[in-house]
């Protein structure tokens, strides 16, 4: 196997050229900073697969370096910009978290998980260890928290641990997501309802925007994400979404495009006058009226996203 070798973000550029992208001189100086493989990583849903000396690699004809940079920096844009909707959703999910449980079972009742959680389909030993594991990870928290209630005693019980409502500040969105999914049926009907989804489609889709924020959060490509796991997907969406397979059965690809409607959906539950307008205008720029780009968003076409986002 031939060891890699160094190029010069000359021979970098060259290298793009020779499989066919259009790019100009300033597209070295893009390279220094942006970096090789992040621009062939952008530039890869726009290319084709060809093989040579049974070696597969993409060809980049007819794709410009100009649009390779768009898509890396709408991406940038659009990953602030869903940051900025999951906080919205983050802070109401811990409001109305915390005042069901503190409403419920008192400030510190949240500490014995057989208060409130699911009983039926999970085990006493399973809810134990939870509850664990759950307390020593808050504990940690609490340390590094500069949140000063949380450290004040007089928000505290005897071993240290604050109210449900302070106690709800230090969690990550995923370890809310997983106290959320052990709730009893009971809890989550009313969490649920708060939200107004379904019990089913609020353990769904909180677990796929932890994951789109962790996307996020750590700087990873957004707009080509694909989803192992697929949301529920309400009917009404169905109309707006690329299929996998272009059947009857209308199955929708697992990409940003559901993404997308969740987080408007959790939004407008919480603020119905939210300004969508820079999200709008993020995803609008990545389709430039083409369908081909809609569906690499994992939408209908291009006319199903200015209806949606063109506003």
């Amino acid at each position: 196997m031939k060891a890699p070798t160094s190029l010069t973000f000359e021979d970098q550029l060259s290298l793009l050229q020779s499989r066919g992208m259009k790019v100009s001189k300033r597209g070295v100086n893009k390279l220094k900073i942006i970096g090789y493989y992040r621009i062939k990583q952008f530039a890869a849903p726009l290319a084709n697969k060809n093989n040579s000396n049974k070696h597969t690699y993409d060809d980049y004809s007819g794709v410009n370096f100009s649009e390779v940079l768009t898509r890396y920096y709408q991406d940038k844009n659009l990953r602030i910009h869903l940051l900025h909707a999951i906080e919205k959703i983050e802070v109401a999910l811990k409001t109305r978290l915390s005042f069901i449980l503190g409403n419920s079972y008192g400030p510190f009742g949240y500490l014995n998980f057989s208060n409130w959680c699911d009983k039926h389909n999970y085990k006493k030993f399973e809810i134990e260890t939870r509850q664990f594991q759950f307390k020593k990870s808050l504990l940690k928290s609490i340390k590094r928290s500069f949140i000063n209630d949380v450290k004040d005693t007089n928000n505290q019980d005897v071993d240290g641990f604050p109210t449900i409502w302070l106690a709800v500040e230090v969690l990550t969105f995923g370890e809310l997501v997983r106290i959320v999914e052990i709730l009893s049926d009971k809890n989550k009907k009313k969490l649920s309802e708060m939200f107004n989804c379904t019990k089913k489609e609020l353990i769904s889709w909180l677990k796929c925007l932890n994951f789109v924020r962790n996307i996020c959060a750590h700087n990873a490509n957004v707009i080509d994400l694909q989803l192992s796991t697929k949301p529920l997907c309400r009917k009404q969406w169905k109309g707006y979404l690329y299929t996998v397979n272009g059947d009857n059965s209308r199955t929708p690809s697992n990409k940003l495009g559901i993404v997308i409607l969740i987080i408007k959906h959790f939004v407008n539950t919480i603020n119905k006058k939210y300004g969508w307008r820079n999200i709008n205008k993020d995803i609008c720029r990545l389709v430039d009226k083409s369908d081909e780009r809609a569906h690499l968003l994992g939408f209908l076409d291009s006319n199903i996203v200015y209806e949606l986002f063109g506003k």
